[in-house]
């Protein structure tokens, strides 16, 4: 394994991490729904949330590793984030759409 394409891979998949992550907040802001996977995240305790880093850096690592060259690596830590994304935007509409039934 070439450590200069682990590195550039691993940056690549944090910063897709952070942009996620970055993305979730400010739109659940902008449709106006109420970002309820961040709260109970924050909720958690903090061995609960070193277990949830620890496993993210080890799929992050894996992934990495796995990716037989560079660009399919970057396609696809492009591919789950746009994925990771989606499937927050359905959780919270799920749990909008839960809360205004009751």
């Amino acid at each position: 394994m070439n450590p200069a394409k682990f590195t550039l891979l691993l940056g690549v998949g944090l910063l897709a991490f952070l942009f996620v992550v970055s993305l979730y907040v400010v739109w659940t802001r902008i449709v106006g729904l109420d970002p309820t996977l961040a709260q109970r995240c924050a909720r958690l305790s903090r061995p609960a949330r070193m277990g949830i880093a620890l496993v993210s850096g080890v799929v992050l690592g894996t992934a990495s590793l796995a990716a037989p060259t560079v660009g399919v690596g970057i396609a696809g830590m492009s591919l789950l984030a746009a994925s990771t994304f989606a499937a927050l935007m359905l959780f919270e509409l799920a749990q909008q759409r839960e809360r205004a039934t009751t």
